[in-house]
C-alpha cells in the first residue's frame, strides 16, 4: 500500500476490480467520506446491507491487513485535513546550505506525478466532456487560495466557449445565481484543506437542482465530493508547511489542453471569429 495515496484514491482506482457488492461499500464510503469508514464493521455492513466479511474483503483488496489499520489510515487523513501550516511544516525540509530551488522543483514534480497516477481517467474525461459542451452553462467558484485558479480556468473557457461565469467568493451573492441554475448547468468548485463549508453547501444546493458538479480538491477530499459528479484530486502536501497549488494548476492546464485537442474543429472556428473581432476593436494580443 502506497503511503502517498489516500483511502479515497484507493477506492476510486480499485473500483473496477471490485465485485458488485464491494462496489456498494466503496460508493457508500466515498459518499460519506471519511466518516462512514470510522464506524464499526457491523455498523458499516448494516448501512450498506452487506455482510461483515464482505467489508473485510474490500479492506484487504485496498492493501490493509486489518480493519483497524484501515481506520487508522482514515483517522490520519482526518487529522491531516485540519492541520494548520504551523503543524504541517517539516523542520528538516531544507537549510540555507541546501539547493532549495532544485529540491523544491523535484518535490513539485513528484506531487504532479502522484496526482496524475491517482486521478481516474474516466473522471477526467467526464469533466472534459461536460466543460466542452456548449449547450451547458459553466459556473466557477474558488476559495481564498484557489479563486485565482478558478479565474484562470474561467478566462480560458470564455475564449473557447460561451456561457462561462466566475462567481465571487462572497456567499451573500450566490443565491442570485443559484436560482437560475438547472440540469443544463455545470458548477466547478475548487476546495482544498481546510475546507470551506459555504462551498460545500453551495455544491449540495446546486446538486439538488440537478446541476452537474465538478470538484477540484486535494487527496484528502473536500466534503463537497459527496455531491460531485466528477472529482479531480491533486496531491498538494509540501514540506514547507503550506500546501502547493502547482499540481492543482497542472490538472487545470491538462483539462484545458484536452478540451482544445479533442474539440479543435469547433473551437478554431470560434477563435478565428474572435481574432477578427479583436483586430477590428484594436485589442492587443493575449499575454
Amino acid at each position: 500500500m502506497s503511503q502517498n495515496r489516500s483511502v479515497a484514491e484507493m477506492l476510486r482506482t480499485e473500483m473496477d476490480r471490485l465485485t458488485p457488492t464491494e462496489r456498494k461499500i466503496a460508493r457508500t464510503l466515498l459518499a460519506n467520506y471519511p466518516v462512514a469508514g470510522l464506524e464499526t464493521i457491523a455498523q458499516l455492513a448494516a448501512r450498506v446491507d452487506v455482510s461483515g466479511p464482505t467489508v473485510l474483503r474490500l479492506v484487504g483488496k485496498l492493501g490493509f491487513d486489518s480493519y483497524s489499520a484501515f481506520q487508522a489510515a482514515l483517522r490520519s487523513e482526518l487529522e491531516a485535513r485540519l492541520q494548520s501550516p504551523l503543524v504541517r511544516r517539516d523542520p528538516g525540509a531544507g537549510t540555507a546550505e541546501d539547493d532549495f530551488l532544485g529540491n523544491f522543483v523535484r518535490r513539485q514534480a513528484e506531487l504532479m506525478l502522484q496526482t496524475a497516477a491517482n486521478v481516474s481517467r474516466a473522471e477526467f474525461d467526464g469533466a472534459v466532456e461536460l466543460l466542452a459542451d456548449p449547450r451547458r452553462r459553466i459556473w466557477l467558484l474558488g476559495g481564498r487560495l484557489t479563486e485565482p485558479i478558478a479565474a484562470y480556468l474561467c478566462h480560458h473557457l470564455k475564449v473557447i466557449r460561451p456561457d462561462v461565469t466566475l462567481l465571487r467568493s462572497l456567499p451573500a451573492g450566490w443565491a442570485d445565481h443559484l436560482v437560475d441554475m438547472d440540469k443544463r448547468d455545470v458548477l466547478v468548485v475548487f476546495d482544498i484543506r481546510r475546507y470551506w463549508q459555504d462551498a460545500r453547501r453551495m455544491a449540495e444546493m446546486a446538486a439538488e437542482r440537478k446541476v452537474q458538479v465538478v470538484l477540484f480538491t486535494d487527496q484528502w477530499l473536500s466534503p463537497a465530493a459527496r455531491c460531485a459528479r466528477y472529482t479531480l484530486a491533486a496531491h498538494t502536501a509540501g514540506p514547507a508547511g503550506w500546501d502547493t497549488n502547482t499540481p492543482l494548476l497542472m490538472l487545470v492546464d491538462a483539462l484545458i489542453a484536452a478540451i482544445n485537442t479533442r474539440y479543435w474543429d469547433s473551437i478554431s472556428n470560434r477563435l478565428r471569429e474572435l481574432e477578427t473581432m479583436r483586430e477590428q476593436l484594436g485589442e492587443g494580443r493575449d499575454g
